[in-house]
């Protein structure tokens, strides 16, 4: 008898939602005093739109010194990271503001964790030291999409060794969470489609692999997940400063990934985001966009033996009417690549940019070192044959 297994889940963080409460920033830092390091992307862009002068003016009316570290990119990189640990072991500030996205989400608590470490901090996604401590991370978010504001992971690419590489420690749960839907109505479209493409990544990477016989709760929540943000990009596609959408698909992201729903599933088969993190590690390409072509590589994979499943996905989320499974399986495939494609993200390897012929010979052993990591390689049979087959399926 397959059950629920045995599972502790959290979450410490302190959730502040509603238009207009990024001002309550600068009093939430001063709580753990009076310097902190703000994290976030390109300094002009987060000046011309807006984001930067929010923040500051709300650190300067709570009394809290801002140190500045600058253009965090969509794929963040322990090399970058670096002067901002040493500036953090220098100048010791009391917490950190990460505004941005899950990219300058996760380069803080990479930060953080680094601050208090005297070792390489690359022994963490390496395994080789464990985490303790880590400067307090404070998270004002613009992107919705990886639910990093309220979990305690952290992906990171090292340029140097040619690996991205995801973490996990409850530590590194941000003590403050401040979640402004004002703050995302100037996200372009487009990149409000690689963000809806990652929230059902997230969704989906759990519910399809599971093998819980009865599992009603978790599966109706993901099922119902989708169907909301297809809602919400239906709106944003019309208006993309829709307010309740852009509220609804901020709050979704926020829980797609958080440790939530998927409580008592057991480890999980991550092949979506597997194969996915070495297009970004090889090629940059921006996580949601690698989502979306790896979704569909990854349900056609496993078509044949998970046929009954795909089809409840088909029929709850599509509204799939075929009573035989395989072809209603088949059938929810088709529409959800003809969703991404009306949402504007990639189907496959070329649509992302991804053009060089020796790209799965890249990918494959590198996708198979990640598989190993995160300590799915025995569990779901990964061989590097098979991530080969996966990455075909991406064309």
């Amino acid at each position: 008898m397959t059950m629920l297994t045995p599972f502790e889940f959290s979450v410490p963080t302190k959730i502040i939602f509603g238009v207009g409460e990024v001002k309550k920033v600068g009093g939430e830092a001063a709580r753990y005093g009076k310097k902190a390091l703000l994290v976030t992307y390109d300094e002009d862009f987060v000046k011309k739109v807006g984001f930067f002068d929010k923040v500051a003016d709300s650190c300067k009316e709570a009394g809290v010194e801002l140190l500045y570290h600058f253009g965090v990119k969509s794929n963040p990189t322990a090399e970058h990271a670096a002067p901002a640990i040493a500036l953090c072991k220098k100048e010791k500030p009391d917490v950190i503001i990460a505004l941005g996205g899950g990219s300058a989400m996760d380069e803080a608590k990479f930060i953080g964790v680094g601050a208090l470490y005297d070792g390489d901090p690359w022994d963490f996604p390496l395994g080789k030291a464990v985490i303790e401590k880590t400067i307090p991370v404070i998270t004002v978010v613009t992107i919705p999409a990886t639910s990093s504001e309220l979990n305690g992971t952290a992906v990171i690419t090292n340029e140097a060794l040619g690996r991205k590489d995801g973490f996990v420690n409850p530590v590194m749960k941000p003590v403050v969470s401040i979640l402004d839907p004002e703050l995302t109505y100037t996200i372009p479209i487009k990149q409000t489609a690689y963000s809806a493409a990652d929230i059902v990544s997230h969704l989906l990477e759990h519910y399809l692999g599971h093998t819980l016989p009865f599992a009603p709760y978790q599966d109706h929540f993901c099922q119902g997940g989708i169907r909301s943000i297809m809602d919400c990009m239906d709106r944003l596609l019309k208006d993309p400063q829709d307010p309740e959408a852009r509220g609804l698909m901020m709050w979704q992201a926020a829980f797609a990934w958080n440790g939530f729903y998927d409580c008592g599933m057991g480890l999980p088969n991550s092949n979506i985001h597997i194969l996915g993190h070495s297009l970004s590690n090889f090629y940059d390409t921006p996580h949601g966009a690698a989502m979306s072509v790896t979704i569909l590589a990854t349900m056609r994979y496993y078509l044949k033996e998970r046929a009954k499943k795909y089809a409840d996905f088909a029929r709850e989320v599509f509204k799939i009417e075929e009573k035989d499974d395989r072809k209603a399986a088949q059938a929810g495939i088709d529409a959800l690549e003809a969703w991404f494609k009306k949402i504007g993200t990639p189907t496959t390897l070329a649509e992302a940019g991804i053009t060089d012929p020796d790209a799965i010979d890249k990918m494959a052993p590198d996708a198979l070192q990640t598989a190993v990591a995160w300590g799915e390689k025995d569990a779901y049979g990964y061989t590097e044959q098979v991530m080969r087959e996966q990455f075909e399926l991406c064309k």
